[in-house]
């Protein structure tokens, strides 16, 4: 059998700022007020202890104009320890754009307000410390005739403007969906944003196919533009079945206990990605929306607990991702280039299987286990290993990092 080596992904060669291959640790809750801010610091230390660069915050209940002391002070504690602070705030989701402006939606709520007062409440942070802004997800407009790119690129272009007095190397967020490629390469192509996620690891089916052609489609419409690529991982708690196309292959259409499996499989994947990824808080434990407090300080306190019981257990979803972003480091993972690999003697044709730099990830999307080379190197697995016979095994719906001089 021949191995096949398909390169799809090249480092950038400019400058590096740290936004092109950062670590953000995602508080998605919008119920953050001052009281809640000078009680964060717990967030602050598990996301170093996740080795995060970054922590997202949605203060939506935060007064700029009388309480933004606290934010400051959420911010240099946080920046004293390495930690970078983006602010989210309602953003492009048509508070300025279309059909949603001045109204309070699951998009705009607490005090935030549509058009200038995103502005308002941007350079209040910005002055605070924040060394960048995130807007949410942008409608497409082929969604709705109501949604303006003009008023958009209009308001990205005061932002910017903000960012260049305010901050070094800061930098704008927002959500984009694969299924309106135009849309995304739209704001590819207009490099307003330069945190543009889109939803690609959500669209895919659960097999090899699938997923080679979604990470390839995403990779080269970011390399196109010179982009770095975006990660953000929607987990299967939360996905409705009305997103699936109806033909049930999308990768969460089966049972929960499954629907798990994959999501720490994909999750493992994804932190071996090139580029910038975004980890939502819970999701490093595992742990379903339905069980999520929404109080973002008590759903701290939980996944602390579970951290606890987590942090021995190798293959465990919280040592995995601490481990992860070692790795990451470790190797450059997230500057390196990135290529397909088939055609391994060991590894059935049914599995995933890249190469990133000195790491082989292998996505096991079979219904077998698959048997390992002897002199295999285990680096990390979304599920602990199987052994049999003294030779180690990838259990299915999992994915195992290896070092790759030692299985090529």
């Amino acid at each position: 059998m021949t191995t096949t080596t398909t390169l799809v992904h090249r480092p950038y060669d400019g400058p590096e700022e740290w936004w092109r291959h950062a670590l953000v640790y995602e508080v998605p809750s919008p119920a953050l007020g001052a009281a809640d801010l000078e009680r964060t610091e717990s967030i602050i230390e598990h996301a170093l202890y996740l080795r995060m660069d970054a922590v997202i915050i949605r203060p939506s209940l935060l007064d700029v104009s009388s309480e933004i002391d606290s934010i400051r002070r959420f911010i240099d504690s946080a920046g004293r320890r390495g930690l970078r602070t983006i602010v989210r705030i309602s953003g492009a989701l048509g508070p300025i754009t279309g059909p949603y402006a001045k109204r309070t939606t699951s998009f705009v709520t607490g005090l935030e307000g549509g058009g200038d007062d995103l502005l308002r409440r941007s350079e209040a942070y910005l002055q605070a410390g924040a060394v960048g802004i995130d807007l949410g997800t942008i409608v497409p407009p082929q969604i709705t005739t109501e949604i303006r790119l003009d008023r958009l690129s209009a308001y990205f272009a005061m932002l910017h403007g903000q960012l260049a007095e305010y901050v070094e190397e800061g930098i704008i967020g927002a959500d984009v969906t694969a299924d309106y490629p135009d849309s995304l390469r739209h704001h590819l192509q207009d490099d307003w944003v330069h945190h543009l996620r889109d939803d690609c690891l959500t669209l895919t089916r659960w097999n090899a196919e699938s997923l080679t052609s979604h990470l390839t489609r995403s990779l080269d419409e970011h390399d196109r533009f010179g982009a770095p690529p975006t990660w953000r991982f929607l987990p299967p708690h939360i996905l409705s079945e009305h997103l699936d196309p109806g033909d049930g292959q999308r990768w969460y259409s089966v049972d929960h206990d499954q629907r798990l499996r994959r999501g720490l499989a994909l999750q493992a994947m994804m932190l071996a990605l090139p580029g910038s990824l975004y980890l939502r808080q819970g999701d490093e434990i595992a742990l379903s929306d339905a069980d999520k407090p929404t109080a973002p300080l008590e759903l701290a306190d939980m996944v602390a607990e579970h951290t606890r019981g987590q942090s021995s257990q190798f293959g465990s979803p919280a040592a995995t991702v601490r481990h992860a972003a070692h790795v990451r480091l470790e190797y450059n993972l997230a500057c390196a280039p990135l290529a397909f690999v088939t055609g391994l003697e060991w590894c059935p044709p049914e599995t995933l299987t890249f190469l990133v730099r000195g790491v082989l990830v292998v996505v096991n999307t079979s219904d077998a286990p698959i048997v390992l080379p002897p002199e295999a190197k285990v680096l990390l697995s979304s599920q602990p290993l199987r052994q049999d016979e003294g030779r180690l095994l990838i259990p299915p719906t999992t994915t195992t990092w290896l070092e790759a001089t030692t299985v090529a």
